[in-house]
């Protein structure tokens, strides 16, 4: 109980006024007048109803008064104590104190005297301004506006409540400041700025001040004319003196308080309409607050309603059962005795005075005064009756509203309600999480009353006819997020995986990642609570609405307010996202209660004792026939029309496209018709999911307590909660060995009976019976699903990005911490070096932390178990949906994309999560095979407009193979082996050649020199896709020669790339980079990994189709010759393979990311592929590797490039390879090659000396005849012209025109398309389609490049 009340005097004091916790701290000195405690000091007789009529009103000991008579309450004596006791208040020190106002100035508005708003003529820009012109958000790139009102003198202050977190500049400003689309407040003489964004201060010029602000942040603008100083607060916090001498340039001119703002900005201002969040000692609101003239006297009516509201809480809680409880046996033995039936008697006396407060009856009282006293004193005494903490007193607010609602009217009773859910909604909007107060911190407190209030429908409904009902759900679904800064306090201990910190502690950080935990799943229990009164509340039309003809929304509310949530933020996605979207959080917490409410269902008859009851219970878990409207992605009336279709855009598709009655019927299907493994897993079946079965807990691998988590997942309460536990996780994947904290199984984390409303939870679903809402009011539960998908693209995939980056940067900033902890213990000496080092280790731990505060966020704000059970689902659901429509051209056109970045990006993250959701062998195979299948399916699929998407599938793809658990998964499925191997060839293009080049690396390897002991791509390679890459090769000659003459173009730019970035890094390797790779080398490293990638896949198709380069066309292995002399070149003895080894030894390259032998080992492979080939009998070969190598170079140095391989330390490099014997084969290559070269070395010496002699004879005089020069190829100047253009008849050798005629179909001299190919011997005289050279009887040129003739051995 100490507790609670501290927390609610706390709570007081920096949530809506400290009033009411002053008033509560005198009862308390008194003797525990709030509790309903004796005095220690009995007052001799006077009876029990005496004693407690004075505790109620609060009398002092001393005074005689009385209130009963003949054991009667006297209302009389009541009356007549309350009319002195409140002319008593004005004659506090408080109220006599009260400050004069002579140092502010206001304009009258169209709002009243006295109100200070935004003024909207000193508007420069675009600015839309609501909520009485406290609200205003930029429409334009910068925009300025002043207040009505400024101040001359004096301490004044107001409060700027932040909506966005973007930039705006905030203080105060003299009319002399020129506001422009250009400049605004701070950036002239007379103006002061704070910027939260940037983190500056701006008076002209800007310095750094302050901290980084987020949405819900509260700013306190302060201005001390006396002391010539103006300074800011961050909730509360003082950021210090921003600026002196304020008043100083022009010191006639008053100061107004003026905002700047980018575009898309928006913020609300307070300048004292009702109380402060975080008032400032000293400091006075520019708006007076409400006043009472009482004679001579002003009198506060804040402090009247105090004492009013005092008395009626003590009242209310003297029957309270949660204070009884928690008070001690002594106290219960000093309990007052209740009033029993004379406590409505009194209440209604007690209201009367405080009505006519809140009602703006009483004499003297301004305008506005309803607002300002719900906000300052009513929501306060609802807040510290109810308690912040759980167990909640529900009853005492009851009884308490019980005896105010009926006593105000109607016009009074509304505002009075709305004011009440703002000023609640304003709470989850800007209060923190502390982690001194979890998990009752945050937007709990407040969630916790809201939820109780509505299950009046005397509250609910004309909450729910108000106008500003759509933006005060949106505030109660808020939850403020942190930024770095306030990361450090709820993370004030962090630890990561091999951390050597001394302050760095791994218990630590589990009990402060579980109370976080425990946190969240309070709120969200509660969002799920509020949004569950209404999902089937339907507000009835009143007597007052039939009378002015206004017919109430048929739908429920909660339907309503989605639709407007989508049509607001259906611009979330863009790259300049609109003005006015919605906080994230809150696009969050509704995705968040549809994945229950489709997820867990909301069906009670599932009760079954509270035993273990069948998973099935939601949409998404039920078996048999599954339905869709297919209407929702064809209709033109639909939010998503604002987004990109599979096919092209809507207006395009609805313009290409006669749609008929067939495509917008619903499309029905079988759960598991796509099952192509045959295993029958669904949910109606006796094999059922992950999702629905013992995999999602029992299989993971190593958890102690996986039969209970298994136990207690899915236990299904009336009010749709269970207390249960289950294993969460807080830090990435690749470690595994973070934490392992216990959140929920369920989506509840307290329990029903710890919020104090159990018996109320389902109170409108007992009045329309337990028919399902979405039936009765014909809400389908697919169109539920089309929502939640759609809200999970705008706010929850945003997240999932952030939280991967973080995750990604951890490791990067762990392995620079590392190695760089490496080399300050290696470097000896304390030079300059060292203290650089030591600068760097510095930074990279202050990154690191940061990354880890922020991963471990968003792992516990993101993942619980069920969560993960009902995402599991909807990728089930999904990916089905997705393979029924691909079968429907048209229908498949107009899916939005984003249903597949939600399938996949959902996948994902539960294949990321850590602990796993299931094991990784079950997570495709026990419910997604269908998922297998539209990604291989799918990731070549014309009718897929965006190659973006199709990327993101190829990237899925090339991701799950690496890993064998998923790589079994595509061998077992019918649909991955028929098209995967065709379309990755088909695939390989400009465009997508880097990821099917990982996924065709990632099946193939194993086969390759050196290849076990490699680890980059994972651990998988698969026999069976080699095996049909193989046939698909053999079988599709076309699509063969079109995949092999782009792979040795990328090749060749990904090495030449290399070199030059090589060439770049030697250039800057006199300056040692301590901040990590920069451009240029992360270019030169992923060029480097490029290259040796494509040489291993190049590597496995000569091991697997010799044929292809030793019988096809000689083009095929002149041009793998000439790749491996450029790398062999580049790499092993001439100058370009020093700056190999310098550069890389220089800017600090890791041996495991580049080395030698990374890129030499596939060339070994590929020359001894070849070479067995060659001299096995089984296959006959037209062309010989040692003699077309020879053509390419016959220098000795080509010659010691081979020595080099041979010679190098192979067995270092890969330690126990079974290719390492092979080797001996390398030897007796280059014996054959020494033996073809000297030949081919007289050759070429007798080809120079003719030339020299051409020369000679040409400065004779002697010129050769035209025969002589036609001879010879004007391209390569080698070989003799034997092929002739058609149509054009232009002249070259066979062997450029068939390398020209790989890449384009026109002719390299007069650009004429190429028709026809003629052999200068034998031209025929008809037309012929295909084309036909004499250096390759056998080989087709068409369109495609085909220049390959591949014979099966």
């Amino acid at each position: 109980m100490r507790n609670r009340v501290g927390r609610s005097r706390e709570l007081g004091r920096t949530g809506f006024t400290k009033g009411l916790s002053i008033v509560l701290e005198d009862g308390t000195r008194k003797g525990s007048l709030a509790t309903g405690v004796r005095p220690t000091i009995q007052e001799s007789g006077k009876s029990d109803m005496e004693q407690t009529l004075r505790h109620i009103f609060d009398v002092p000991m001393a005074s005689e008064t009385t209130f009963s008579l003949d054991n009667r309450v006297d209302i009389g004596s009541i009356q007549s104590y309350l009319q002195t006791r409140l002319s008593d208040l004005s004659n506090l020190e408080d109220n006599v104190n009260y400050p004069l106002r002579d140092g502010v100035s206001i304009v009258d508005s169209d709002f009243g005297d006295g109100v200070v708003i935004m003024d909207g003529t000193s508007l420069s820009g675009e600015m839309r301004l609501t909520k009485g012109s406290l609200v205003v958000e930029s429409q334009a790139i910068f925009s300025s506006i002043r207040a009505n009102a400024c101040v001359c003198k004096g301490k004044w202050m107001y409060e700027v409540i932040l909506e966005t977190a973007g930039i705006q500049q905030l203080g105060w400003a003299t009319r002399s400041c020129s506001f422009t689309r250009e400049e605004g407040v701070g950036d002239s003489k007379d103006s002061y700025a704070y910027d939260g964004k940037r983190v500056r201060k701006w008076s002209e010029s800007c310095q750094p001040y302050g901290q980084p602000w987020v949405p819900g942040d509260v700013i306190g603008c302060c201005i001390d004319l006396d002391a010539g100083q103006i300074s800011f607060y961050r909730n509360g916090y003082f950021l210090g003196v921003a600026f002196d001498g304020v008043g100083s340039v022009m010191p006639k001119l008053p100061y107004y308080p003026a905002i700047s703002l980018s575009q898309g900005e928006r913020c609300e201002l307070n300048f004292g309409a009702r109380p402060f969040k975080y008032p400032i000692k000293g400091f006075f609101a520019i708006q007076a607050s409400p006043v009472i003239k009482d004679g001579d006297y002003i009198v506060s009516a804040t402090t009247r309603a105090h004492y009013l509201l005092g008395c009626l809480q003590r009242l209310v809680q003297l029957d309270s059962h949660e204070l009884v409880a928690a008070m001690t046996p002594v106290e219960r033995l000093r309990r007052l005795k209740p009033l029993s039936y004379d406590s409505y008697i009194v209440g209604e006396e007690i209201c009367k005075p405080l009505v006519s407060l809140l009602s703006d009856n009483s004499k003297g009282v301004v305008r506005h005064t309803t607002t300002y006293l719900t906000w300052g004193a009513l929501v306060p005494f609802l807040m510290e009756i109810h308690g912040v903490e759980s167990p909640h007193d529900g009853s005492s607010v009851d009884r308490a509203l019980d005896l105010l609602l009926p006593a105000l009217d109607s016009q009074t009773k509304r505002i009075c309600i709305a004011q009440v859910m703002e000023a609640l909604a304003f709470g989850c909007r800007t209060s923190p999480i502390t982690l001194v107060h979890c998990p009752y911190t945050g937007s709990y407190p407040y969630l916790a009353l809201a939820c109780h209030l509505l299950h009046r429908d005397e509250v609910m409904v004309p909450w729910c006819r108000s106008e500003e009902f759509e933006s005060c759900l949106e505030g109660l679904l808020t939850r403020k997020g942190p930024n770095k800064f306030d990361l450090g306090t709820l993370l004030p201990t962090v630890w990561w995986p091999g951390s050597r910190e001394d302050l760095c502690s791994e218990s630590n950080m589990r009990q402060t990642v579980s109370a976080l935990s425990k946190t969240i799943d309070k709120v969200e229990e509660l969002q799920w609570q509020l949004c569950r009164y209404l999902l089937d509340f339907v507000p009835h039309q009143s007597a007052t609405d039939m009378n002015l003809g206004i017919r109430p929304s048929p739908e429920p509310v909660f339907r309503t307010f989605v639709k407007h949530l989508m049509n607001k933020n259906k611009g979330a996605a863009r790259n300049i996202p609109p003005p006015g979207l919605s906080d994230n959080s809150v696009l969050v917490a509704v995705y968040t209660v549809l994945l229950r409410l489709l997820s867990e269902g909301l069906n009670p008859s599932s009760l079954d004792n509270g035993k273990e009851q069948d998973c099935s219970v939601g949409f998404l878990h039920r078996g048999g026939k599954q339905c869709f409207k297919a209407r929702l992605f064809l209709d033109s009336d639909t939010c998503a029309n604002d987004f990109s279709r599979l096919g092209g855009t809507f207006s395009h598709l609805r313009k290409t496209h006669v749609l008929d009655e067939e495509e917008y019927k619903d499309v029905e299907w079988e759960e598991g018709f796509m099952d192509d493994g045959g295993s029958g897993i669904t949910h109606s079946g006796k094999q059922k999911p992950c999702c629905c079965s013992g995999l999602s807990s029992s299989s993971i691998i190593g958890s102690k307590t996986a039969s209970r988590i298994l136990r207690k997942s899915f236990n299904i309460h009336l009010n749709g909660v269970s207390v249960s536990n289950s294993n969460s996780s807080a830090t990435d994947v690749s470690n595994r060995i973070l934490f392992n904290e216990e959140v929920e199984d369920t989506p509840s984390s307290s329990g029903r009976g710890s919020l104090g409303f159990t018996s109320l939870s389902f109170q409108h679903l007992k009045k329309t019976g337990s028919k399902s809402f979405f039936l009765s009011d014909g809400v389908r539960e697919d169109e539920l699903l089309d929502t939640m998908v759609l809200l999970y693209h705008l706010g929850v995939a945003p997240n999932f990005k952030q939280a991967s980056y973080y995750l990604q940067h951890q490791l990067q900033a762990i392995g620079q911490l590392d190695e760089t902890d490496r080399q300050i213990h290696a470097e000896q000496g304390s030079g300059d070096f060292l203290r650089r080092l030591k600068e760097a280790r510095a930074l990279y731990r202050e990154d690191l932390i940061d990354c880890v505060r922020q991963s471990t966020w968003y792992r516990v704000s993101l993942f619980s178990r069920w969560k993960q059970r009902g995402m599991y689902a909807t990728c089930m659901w999904i990916s089905q949906l997705l393979l029924l429509l691909s079968k429907k051209d048209v229908l498949f056109s107009f899916v939005p994309e984003y249903y597949v970045e939600t399938l996949l990006d959902c996948f994902h993250a539960l294949r990321r999560s850590d602990p796993p959701f299931v094991s990784p062998m079950a997570l495709l195979q026990q419910g997604l095979s269908s998922l297998v299948t539209f990604l291989a399916g799918h990731f070549n699929d014309t009718r897929i407009a965006n190659s973006d998407i199709r990327d993101v599938l190829l990237q899925s793809i090339s991701v799950l193979v690496q890993y064998k658990e998923h790589l079994v998964a595509f061998e077992c499925n019918s649909a991955a082996v028929d098209v995967m191997p065709v379309a990755l060839l088909s695939s390989f293009d400009s465009r997508f050649w880097i990821p099917v080049t990982n996924i065709l690396l990632r099946l193939c390897k194993g086969s390759g020199f050196g290849a076990s002991k490699s680890s980059t791509h994972g651990e998988s390679c698969s026999a069976r896709f080699q095996c049909l890459l193989r046939e698909c090769c053999i079988t599709d000659e076309k699509l063969f020669s079109c995949f092999l003459n782009r792979l040795f173009n990328t090749l060749n730019w990904t090495i030449s790339e290399f070199s030059v970035s090589l060439k770049e890094m030697q250039e800057q390797s006199d300056q040692r980079q301590l901040q990590g790779p920069d451009l240029q080398q992360r270019k030169c490293t992923i060029m480097f990994e490029l290259s040796c990638n494509l040489e291993r896949v190049l590597e496995f198709f000569t091991h697997e189709l010799p044929q292809a380069f030793l019988c096809g066309s000689e083009m095929n292995l002149l041009r793998l010759c000439e790749v491996l002399m450029f790398i062999l070149n580049h790499t092993t003895s001439s100058a370009d393979a020093l700056l190999f080894d310098s550069t890389v030894r220089q800017q600090g390259q890791s041996p495991e990311k580049m080395n030698r032998a990374m890129i030499l080992a596939p060339l070994v492979g590929i020359i001894l592929n070849l070479f067995a080939a060659q001299i096995s009998p089984n296959l006959r070969t037209r062309h010989d590797l040692a003699e077309t190598i020879a053509n390419v170079d016959v220098s000795s140095a080509a010659i010691a490039n081979f020595h080099y391989l041979l010679e190098y330390n192979w067995a270092s490099a890969f330690k126990g390879d079974p290719s390492l014997p092979r080797l001996c084969q390398l030897r007796d290559f280059i014996q054959k090659l020494k033996a073809v070269t000297l030949p081919a070395m007289w050759e070429e010496l007798e080809d120079d000396l003719r030339l020299i002699k051409v020369e000679v004879d040409h400065a004779a005089g002697k010129y050769c005849t035209s025969e002589e020069k036609d001879d010879i190829c004007s391209i390569c100047y080698v070989c003799e012209v034997n092929t002739m253009f058609f149509p054009c008849k232009h002249k070259s050798c066979w062997r450029c025109i068939s390398r020209h005629l790989l890449n384009s179909q026109r002719c390299f001299f007069c650009n004429g398309t190429v028709q026809d190919l003629r052999t200068l011997s034998a031209i025929p005289s008809n037309g012929n389609s295909q084309f036909r050279g004499p250096g390759a009887p056998n080989g087709l040129v068409a369109e495609s490049g085909v220049l390959v003739k591949i014979d099966s051995p």
